[in-house]
């Protein structure tokens, strides 16, 4: 390949290209506009150029595509021909589903139409959008990603679109990567009983059955369930979660969708390879969740795709959830990367974000661990407002000011060479989340938006837990064990990624101590994993209890045989610990991390002032966020450092000097550089 992900960018033809990009949509500008919208792209300090390529828009016919011959904004070809001319490099995102505010997501509407292509719901029914954004005029029958007349329409577009791609592709040309499909996850109905029940999708689920348990008779005995034929096998379809003998078939059917989710992602991206586009980097994005049926560790472990990213359209109320997401990618992925990073917002959303907002989310994301992102929308359109870069090429001042000063930033320190290497790893337990989503009845996706309580969603089952199953479920939720051991490593200001228990073996080895969160029942795989890690040298801390049963509810013992009862034990050349108080496990981590001087070298006392530290070698970022409505001051020592230069915002002022006193003002994002 020509192009290759690493932690800090992507390698085309040998050559680093930081991932710090903006979308432009070729086909929603005038053609006259698209130079000035460039040439404005670049004033900014961008570099990387992302763009859809919508399938409806080109196909004018069924097999007939428009690329510029009768509407000069499809001209495909010369839009990349112009941005290689800048040496702008590109992303491209040729679906086949794209959203982008369409209103059938990109689609042709025949092909929506084709009864062969639609998902089912839990009654038989064609499953149509709730589309989020509620897109005008109306809604759509959602593809089913097991229907193989779907494909088939997808290998005519690919057919067409593919050449004209391929002819851009780096280092020749601008495009450097090509994302497979957009937000995979049944166009946002992710409820676990709300679709895909589709002939062609139980077909696959009942293949899906037997390969996961070997045998009809293997399944008859998981699922407790008289089956006579692999045919006349039906998933659920709703929760009938009683007991803990109705787990198994539940927890089989939202595994297969995670299955099938991941199939799809990867069927497109082979798709585009064989299509010439192989030695370009095929990415994905997840819209904002990590949870059943999306699965971030087993999707970028697929050998098809490259990079997974997650998007973020958050505001400062949110700021919580923007740090865990951070962590949560800067944990589990190759290149932390947010693929939307809202830039404006759109037209119908309820508020737009300010300049000043739109710094905090962006600089705390970047701030806790996001090393690459697309400005979506860096250049307005139709459906869309607030994005620095009008569409006839003008520029809106408060908003351009921003994200130029973003750029120069990053650039002007060379932030890519900076780096977070925590000691710690935090892993959500991937099985009590999918239990928590099973535990949910059959409801209308973003039921939430009309303001419904979400206690009408759930089910309620006596499974014997000790812990409540959803609060745990919930890493954000401080009263659960995990978010009270993360707010309490926060307190300690314990740097620390998060990820799932689906993590693969390279990356846990990243870390020399991990906390685990079980309730008693974990993946007899996930578990052996980290077993064998905690062999190699590793510390595990586990709470609040030590898993005893797979996800079945059935007895494993692969961790728990190693200690009976809360305490410690030497398995190996590491150690596990089970703790049951939260605040105790913490403090487990404390001691027992032996970190290093450049990791651990940053006290405060201000304890609302969040602080992290990047290094580049004997270099530092420090960056330090006040989420908070009050402005704080507050004294900084760093144990190695000589000099704290001011780096966010720009020409912030004059070197501090040590003891550090710094004021840092309500809801905003300050840095500096550390130097020894």
């Amino acid at each position: 390949m020509s192009v290759r992900v690493t932690e800090q960018g992507l390698l085309v033809d040998g050559c680093l290209v930081p991932v710090y990009a903006g979308a432009a949509q070729y086909w929603r500008l005038d053609r006259d506009a698209w130079e000035r919208v460039l040439d404005a792209v670049q004033d900014l300090g961008f570099e990387v150029v992302e763009t859809y390529v919508p399938w409806g828009i080109h196909e004018i016919a069924p097999g007939s595509f428009d690329w510029g011959e009768i509407d000069a904004r499809k001209d495909l070809d010369a839009f990349l021909d112009l941005c290689h001319a800048r040496g702008l490099h590109v992303l491209a995102r040729p679906g086949p589903l794209i959203d982008a505010e369409l209103t059938d997501f990109g689609f042709p509407e025949r092909v929506l139409l084709d009864p062969r292509v639609q998902a089912r719901t839990a009654v038989g029914t064609p499953h149509f959008s709730l589309a989020r954004g509620f897109q005008p005029p109306h809604q759509f029958p959602v593809p089913s990603y097991a229907s193989e007349a779907y494909y088939t329409e997808i290998a005519g577009w690919f057919d067409a679109v593919c050449p004209v791609l391929a002819r851009h592709v780096a280092p020749t040309g601008p495009i450097i990567a090509v994302q497979s499909d957009n937000e995979t996850s049944y166009v946002f109905w992710d409820e676990p009983y709300a679709t895909d029940y589709a002939d062609d999708s139980l077909a696959r689920y009942r293949d899906f059955l037997l390969a996961r348990h070997g045998s009809l008779e293997a399944v008859v005995t998981a699922h407790g369930q008289a089956y006579a034929s692999l045919e006349s096998i039906e998933p659920p379809r709703d929760c009938r979660i009683v007991a803990r003998r109705d787990v198994a078939r539940h927890v089989d059917w939202l595994a297969y969708k995670e299955a099938q989710v991941r199939s799809a992602v990867s069927r497109v991206a082979r798709m585009l390879r064989e299509r010439g586009l192989a030695d370009v980097v095929i990415f994905h994005d997840v819209s904002d969740s990590w949870r059943t049926p999306l699965d971030l560790a087993r999707l970028e472990a697929d050998p098809e795709v490259d990079w997974v990213g997650m998007n973020q359209y958050r505001s400062p109320a949110e700021y919580r959830d923007i740090v865990t997401q951070a962590r949560f990618l800067s944990g589990a992925t190759r290149l932390p990367f947010v693929p939307e990073l809202g830039a404006g917002r759109w037209a119908h959303h309820p508020v737009i974000p300010t300049p000043g907002e739109e710094e905090l989310t962006a600089l705390s994301a970047i701030m806790h661990g996001i090393r690459a992102f697309n400005l979506y929308m860096l250049v307005e359109r139709e459906r869309w407002t607030a994005s620095p870069i009008r569409r006839d090429g003008t520029l809106r001042p408060e908003f351009a000011r921003l994200w130029r000063e973003v750029a120069a930033f990053l650039r002007e320190h060379e932030f890519w060479r900076f780096e977070r290497r925590p000691d710690v790893l935090a892993l959500l337990n991937y099985d009590v989340c999918r239990l928590s989503a099973a535990l949910t009845t059959l409801h209308d996706a973003h039921v939430d938006l009309l303001g419904l309580p979400a206690a009408l969603r759930s089910v309620d089952a006596d499974l014997g837990l000790e812990w409540d199953l959803r609060r745990e479920a919930d890493v954000g939720d401080p009263a659960s064990w995990l978010g009270s051991v993360l707010v309490e490593l926060g307190r300690l200001r314990i740097d620390h990624d998060i990820a799932d228990t689906h993590l693969g073996r390279d990356r846990l080895d990243r870390y020399r101590v991990i906390v685990l969160q079980s309730l008693g029942f974990m993946d007899p795989v996930d578990q052996a994993r980290l077993l064998g890690w905690i062999e190699d040298g590793g510390h595990l801390v586990v709470g609040p209890a030590i898993p005893t049963m797979d996800p079945a509810f059935l007895p494993c013992l692969v961790l728990a045989h190693r200690l009976d009862g809360p305490g410690t034990a030497r398995v190996g050349a590491g150690q596990i610990t089970w703790v049951q108080d939260s605040i105790a496990a913490a403090g487990t981590v404390a001691t027992t991390s032996p970190g290093d001087a450049d990791r651990q070298s940053v006290t405060c006392d201000e304890p609302m002032l969040d602080l992290v530290l990047h290094r580049d070698g004997p270099l530092g970022m420090l960056f330090a966020a006040n989420p908070t409505p009050a402005a704080l001051r507050a004294t900084i020592a760093i144990s190695d450092a000589t000099r704290l230069v001011p780096a966010w915002p720009r020409g912030g002022g004059a070197t501090v000097p040590a003891p550090w006193t710094v004021d840092v003002p309500a809801r905003t994002v300050r840095a500096w550089r550390v130097e020894p």
